[in-house]
């Protein structure tokens, strides 16, 4: 299995055979859907289906493919894919991005990317990087303010301000 310390989570075996039949089926979706559009021959050439059946033709077929070589070489795909130590640290970062995400649609681009910011210099702080909290804070906050600047101010293409921005600005009287 692994030779380091870090148990094994999944093994590669697993994430190729999971890998190669979502891409089977992804190919066998854009086949159905070219199906539908037409994949012949008309006077003027190839319908607007011809190319994309095949390209999903070929994606299908190669999957099987990687397939039937993740179920015929057991011994080597019985190596781990990634260890539990590596996936805490990937969710460690997955996590938090999906948290800013989420959030932008109401805080808003700025707001979030402030709180998002300040949250990874924070957790690098406690890692043994010497961030002050005025640090922390003033990179934050010229970040965004910078953002802003560039985006809204100089290029005049405003960035998402979210819920909270649009009832700031409104109460703010900033908005008709």
């Amino acid at each position: 299995m692994s030779t380091n310390a870090d148990t094994p989570l999944v093994t590669t075996r697993w994430v190729e055979i999971g890998l190669a039949l979502f891409t089977a089926a992804l190919g066998g979706i854009v086949m159905f859907a070219s199906l539908a559009i037409g994949i012949g021959w008309d006077d003027a050439g190839p319908e607007a289906g011809y190319f994309p059946f095949y390209i999903g033709l070929l994606l299908s077929c190669a999957s099987l493919g990687n397939l039937l070589l993740a179920l015929l070489r057991r011994q080597a795909m019985n190596e781990a894919f990634v260890g539990r130590q590596a996936f805490r640290q990937v969710l460690a970062v997955f996590l938090p991005i999906a948290v800013y995400v989420t959030a932008m649609p109401f805080a808003g681009i700025y707001l979030a990317s402030v709180l998002f910011i300040a949250w990874f210099m924070w957790r690098a702080r406690k890692a043994g990087q010497n961030h002050g909290r005025l640090t922390i804070a003033l990179v934050a906050c010229g970040s965004a303010l910078a953002c802003y600047l560039i985006f809204a101010v100089w290029f005049k293409v405003p960035l998402e301000a979210g819920v909270l921005g649009d009832l700031a600005s409104y109460l703010g009287g900033l908005r008709p």
